[in-house]
């Protein structure tokens, strides 16, 4: 959901589950980028590279746990061993006592949904939300394969737009930021919750789930607390500041972006940027609530600021307790 569907307090057009695709039938390789676009991929690719290389490994390998630790052989047992490690049948077989030798299993599937809908295309601070969604999922990304975890992608707006099973590929990063970044591909509006519903049906085996939308209908996060039972999710939401306060610009010509639709306000109106500034912190309150009740952890960034340090910090809380709430503070 839009600013604008926000400040004129317009409901959200219900879409059917039917309209999700389980398929992408176009491929992040054959879109047609231009030139310009080109270069602004090239260079938030090597941006990416560049931050994931900034001691982030560690802080995601104790954030984001293997699924436990798996049998893997025996060996004699030696002075100092816990006993409770004595495999009992061997031990009864061989005449000597021998114990269980454990290692962890490490390796996670990951996967990586990103809202592509209209409103990410907006932003007030010199950068859109979905340039940062772009570099935030570019930046998981490479982290998870630097673990050697397999990395999934799904792209969504009002409908499916991509599908990409978790696996070990090396254009994964690639591909992240040209589905996220290319332009007039997708369907203007947003279905989460029905995104959520089609992770929960083709995730079988516990995941690391990263959602990265600007989340701007609690509502559609009705399932949200399901998918967190089952899978490690982590919800990235993606301010911006004309989230919490209109530019005072006066007469000015809004557009929605999902719609299409424009309407004339006077933003130099007290009125106007009252009700505006109430009805986004109760979105923002609101937002928060559904989000914690779900059990996800919760990053919140901003447009036009520096990212790293939080997810920094949202790693090391993490290690302390799962579910999370951290904000960008600069």
């Amino acid at each position: 959901m839009s600013l604008l569907k926000n400040l004129l307090g317009r409901t959200s057009r219900k879409v059917s589950r039917s309209n999700l695709r389980q398929d992408s039938s176009q491929s992040s390789d054959t879109k047609v980028l231009t030139k310009e676009l080109m270069a602004e991929v090239k260079k938030l690719h090597f941006s990416t590279k560049r931050i994931a290389d900034e001691n982030l490994l560690g802080g995601y390998r104790s954030a984001f746990k293997g699924r436990g630790i798996e049998f893997e052989d025996v060996r004699e047992y030696a002075p100092g061993d816990d006993v409770r490690s004595i495999d009992w049948k061997v031990t009864a077989r061989s005449g000597q006592p021998f114990v269980k030798r454990f290692r962890e299993e490490r390796e996670l599937s990951v996967m990586i949904a990103v809202d592509v809908s209209a409103s990410s295309h907006t932003g007030t601070a010199g950068q859109s939300r979905e340039r940062l969604a772009a570099q935030i999922g570019a930046v998981f990304t490479m982290i998870a394969m630097q673990n050697n975890d397999k990395v999934g992608l799904v792209t969504y707006s009002d409908q499916l737009e991509s599908y990409h099973p978790p696996k070990k590929a090396r254009n994964s990063v690639w591909r992240i930021i040209t589905e996220v970044m290319t332009p007039g591909q997708y369907n203007p509006g947003t279905d989460i919750d029905g995104m959520i519903q089609f992770l929960m049906k083709i995730l079988k085996r516990r995941s690391v789930v990263i959602l990265i939308s600007d989340f701007f209908d609690p509502k559609a996060c009705d399932n949200l607390a399901q998918l967190a039972k089952r899978h490690d999710v982590t919800a990235v939401v993606i301010e911006d500041a004309s989230d919490s306060q209109l530019p005072k610009s006066g007469l000015i010509s809004l557009r929605d972006p999902e719609t299409g639709k424009t309407h004339l306000v006077d933003t130099s109106s007290s009125k106007l940027r009252k009700a505006y500034d109430e009805k986004m912190s109760y979105h923002k309150q609101a937002l928060t609530q559904t989000l914690e009740k779900s059990g996800a952890g919760i990053i919140r960034l901003r447009t036009g600021h520096e990212f790293l340090p939080t997810i920094r910090q949202y790693f090391q809380a993490r290690v302390k307790k799962k579910q999370v709430s951290i904000s960008c503070t600069s």
